[in-house]
């Protein structure tokens, strides 16, 4: 009798049981039909709540994720949460340079101010685009935008396109300062190579470009990379400030701004050009291991005689201000005029070499180098027309090339 009941004891609590976790998955599959069916209707939002949405978790971090769930999953372009969280970090880096303190506003952009900020090429990448720009408590030196796709049915949402590649050239950014606070060479020669893809660029001159950033950042970058400024921030192009970089001779600071622009082929060109220290060797004209005469010196055409012999021929024009002397190979400019003996004496304010010369400028700039030489020596020539120029105590100089065909020098000037 008692195992009889005891059996239907354990009958009635195997079915109570039974019954009970089948009432259980159906609540919680409704639950879940629910949830789906509140975020299938979940209300569009329009463009200033979108903003409000953002701007929230820029001032505080704890919202992101409320933000997130507070923008329509079909306003969102399948952009994943650790995406959205990663370009709201972004967005609060950029806010919180200087001192703009907390965004306490915004306003949204008109069209044409949009076209006129982003340019056509971004419009035809990502269609048509809406922006709102940020406002802070502080005025903001350098404005911060966020942007949109518009649809068309006039709603709009987030461009997951644009927000990821928005993290790619930050992050690219960000790690291309990391290796130069760090004097990695050789990773800086991997991050630059991309945007240098002429013959003229071989793996000895990017690497001499790298190391020469990694040393002038060490001697006269002042500031860390944490301090340094995006003034602007696009999917093809971001800018960044330096604020504290020594001029070469220490003596005052100078603006000194980094452009990372996408390249077509999808890699990245880093314009990052220092100047650079002057090499005082270049205003000299050199025979040998001779140094003959100097750019920016007074001389009388004796003198020139002197040092120099005879010349082929030489020619004074507009109004005997200046004076061409010309020999093989090397062509002087004398500015000045004649004096009461009748000789001419003036500035030599121009040395170039011409055709088959036996001279060279300073001692290692000569004609029919390679511009790929010429790059060896001077990381940064080419950033200027492949230029050199420098200041000396009392005035400015300047070292141009012109190029064959085949980059090879055909003529190389050294002016004040």
């Amino acid at each position: 009798m008692r195992r009889h009941f005891a059996l239907r004891i354990s009958s009635l609590i195997i079915c109570t049981l039974f019954v009970f976790s089948f009432c259980s998955c159906n609540i919680a599959d409704q639950i879940r039909s629910n949830l789906q069916e509140r975020i299938s209707v979940q209300s569009e939002i329009n463009i200033q709540e979108m903003t409000r949405l953002l701007i929230s978790s820029i001032n505080d971090k704890r919202n992101t994720a409320d933000a997130y769930s507070g923008i329509p999953e079909f306003q969102k372009d399948d952009i994943s949460y650790s995406y959205f969280y990663e370009y709201v970090n972004i967005l609060r880096t950029i806010s919180t340079q200087g001192s703009k303190g907390k965004v306490r506003s915004f306003r949204i952009m008109r069209d044409e101010e949009c076209m006129a900020l982003l340019g056509q090429d971004l419009f035809n990448r990502y269609g048509t685009i809406k922006g709102a720009e940020l406002l802070y408590s502080s005025e903001a030196e350098y404005p911060v935008y966020v942007f949109y796709r518009m649809e068309a049915d006039g709603s709009v949402s987030l461009s997951r396109d644009w927000i990821i590649s928005i993290i790619n050239i930050y992050n690219y950014g960000h790690h291309y300062f990391s290796l130069l606070e760090e004097s990695n060479a050789d990773g800086v020669e991997a991050l630059l190579s991309p945007g240098l893809l002429s013959d003229v660029y071989t793996n000895e001159v990017v690497y001499a470009r790298a190391q020469q950033l990694c040393d002038l950042y060490r001697l006269r970058v002042m500031s860390s990379s944490s301090e340094y400024e995006i003034t602007s921030l696009l999917p093809d192009k971001m800018t960044v400030k330096i604020p504290e970089t020594l001029v070469p001779d220490g003596t005052s600071f100078e603006d000194h701004t980094v452009t990372i622009s996408i390249l077509g082929n999808g890699s990245y060109l880093i314009d990052d050009n220092i100047s650079i220290a002057p090499d005082m060797n270049l205003i000299y004209l050199v025979q040998g291991d001779e140094r003959l005469v100097r750019a920016g010196y007074s001389y009388s055409y004796a003198q020139i005689v002197g040092l120099l012999g005879e010349p082929s021929s030489s020619a004074t024009y507009s109004e005997d201000t200046s004076m061409m002397i010309l020999y093989p190979g090397l062509l002087l400019r004398l500015d000045g005029a004649y004096d009461e003996s009748g000789s001419f004496i003036g500035t030599l304010s121009s040395i170039r070499l011409i055709g088959n010369s036996a001279y060279s400028i300073g001692y290692n700039i000569f004609v029919g180098m390679s511009m790929t030489q010429i790059l060896m020596l001077y990381p940064f020539a080419d950033a200027d027309d492949c230029s050199i120029n420098f200041s000396g105590s009392l005035r400015s100089y300047s070292v141009t090339f012109d190029f064959d065909d085949n980059n090879i020098v055909e003529s190389v000037k050294v002016s004040t």
